[in-house]
């Protein structure tokens, strides 16, 4: 994600002036059109093109009288032009410019009387963008869950679990089936997904991006380290109270139907600074009824030594926990291929 940001921020700077640009070729040839059509038309739009220019001088001039005058003079022309539109069969806002986005006017920023804000059209093109350009794409042509095969778990009763690796992940499917299902249900938990290596927890994760993708969500999957590095940033900018309005990257998390974070706790010790922003994510996405799954090697032990009660407290609510258990199934595919050699 991090290597793509650049190309991927130029992709979008370009997207958004080719809408502008066509924008605006749409309203000139409306504009040549009807012209053509009424010479009534054509007559109030020059008077309104000279009422324009006569107020950015009084402007210039800082002439109140002159600005109250060209003021009065341009919106009632404008109301001519419009109903003389009505009259001829069109809608009263046939001439406004064809923006893919009318909340931000294709710049893709929305601006208020304070501030300045990402659109969120730009930042949903930017979600996109990063899914075109990972990885993902390629893995899910072969991690999906037609492609996996239980007969790698074993249906040997774990004593100390009490059922056997292949019972538990059949239940796990079970679970990880009714998450898809029931994705747009408010009540619907989280996944997080725990255990040793080797057991399938990733390919879990992966199956569930492509059922999510498959409904038409946006998905994002970014290893714990990636995950860290943006918080890393976000931190930055709030301690030293820089609000970037392009922080995309930021906002592509709190915005992205699906976060899948793998091999959490991966990020290591230097980063326990910006876990109140990881908490602030984890609220802000729970309270906006927007997914979430996790992998980690760690037991549930081990997490609570890395991660703040508050952050552990929030997993514990917001996410099931599914644990994974048994032999490492690429030890198992490996011992496999030998003995075909043998």
């Amino acid at each position: 994600m991090m290597t793509n940001k650049k190309e991927i921020l130029e992709t979008i700077d370009r997207i958004y002036k080719q809408r502008r640009y066509n924008a605006e070729l749409s309203k000139e040839r409306k504009m040549s059109e009807l012209y053509a059509k009424s010479k009534e038309f054509a007559d109030i739009c020059d008077k309104i093109k000279l009422a324009g220019l006569r107020l950015s001088k009084a402007s210039l001039m800082q002439n109140k009288e002159q600005i109250a005058k060209y003021s009065k003079i341009l919106d009632t022309l404008i109301s001519k032009r419009t109903k003389l539109l009505i009259e001829m069969g069109y809608p009263s806002d046939y001439l406004e410019p064809d923006y893919v986005c009318k909340a931000c006017q294709d710049t893709g920023f929305v601006v208020s009387e304070d501030k300045v804000e990402v659109c969120k059209c730009r930042t949903q093109l930017f979600i996109e963008l990063l899914y075109e350009q990972s990885r993902l794409k390629e893995i899910l042509k072969e991690h999906n869950f037609s492609s996996f095969n239980l007969d790698f778990y074993s249906k040997e009763i774990d004593l100390k679990e009490g059922l056997s690796p292949y019972k538990n992940m059949v239940k796990i499917i079970e679970e990880v089936k009714k998450f898809v299902e029931n994705f747009d249900m408010p009540n619907q938990k989280n996944l997080l997904f725990y255990g040793p290596t080797g057991l399938g927890k990733t390919f879990l994760a992966h199956c569930i991006a492509k059922e999510i993708i498959d409904k038409g969500k946006t998905v994002i999957f970014l290893d714990s380290i990636s995950f860290f590095e943006i918080l890393k940033d976000k931190y930055s900018k709030m301690i030293r109270l820089y609000d970037e309005v392009s922080d995309e990257e930021y906002k592509s998390l709190e915005e992205v139907d699906l976060l899948i974070i793998d091999d959490l706790g991966n990020e290591g010790k230097n980063t326990e600074f910006c876990h109140g922003v990881f908490q602030s994510l984890l609220d802000k996405r729970f309270l906006s009824g927007k997914k979430m799954v996790i992998t980690t090697n760690y037991s549930l032990d081990g997490l609570v030594t890395v991660y703040s009660g508050f952050i552990m407290g929030r997993l514990q609510e917001y996410f099931m926990f599914l644990h994974l258990f048994g032999e490492d199934v690429r030890v198992i595919k490996a011992k496999l291929q030998l003995e075909k050699r043998t």
